[in-house]
């Protein structure tokens, strides 16, 4: 796809870190499945991967942890 914040790029599949905050606690997921623009290097997260972030970030919230980095693992 070409890229919305750039406009000369396209995307190509990789991976990022994406960081999470929530009353007081920080999560950090490394190598999440991304699309990264080869011009600018923006990085796009799709929805499903999205929801899976969210739904384990609200897990380890629940358990009251502070500070977790962890290896994004899909579900499926």
């Amino acid at each position: 796809m070409k890229c919305v914040i750039c406009k000369h790029g396209e995307t190509q599949q990789g991976s990022t870190t994406v960081t999470l905050e929530k009353n007081g606690s920080t999560i950090v997921f490394k190598h999440v499945p991304a699309h990264v623009c080869d011009n600018c290097g923006e990085k796009y997260v799709d929805d499903t991967v999205t929801a899976e972030l969210l739904k384990k970030a609200q897990e380890i919230i629940k358990n009251g942890v502070e500070v977790d980095i962890r290896e994004f693992q899909s579900a499926a």
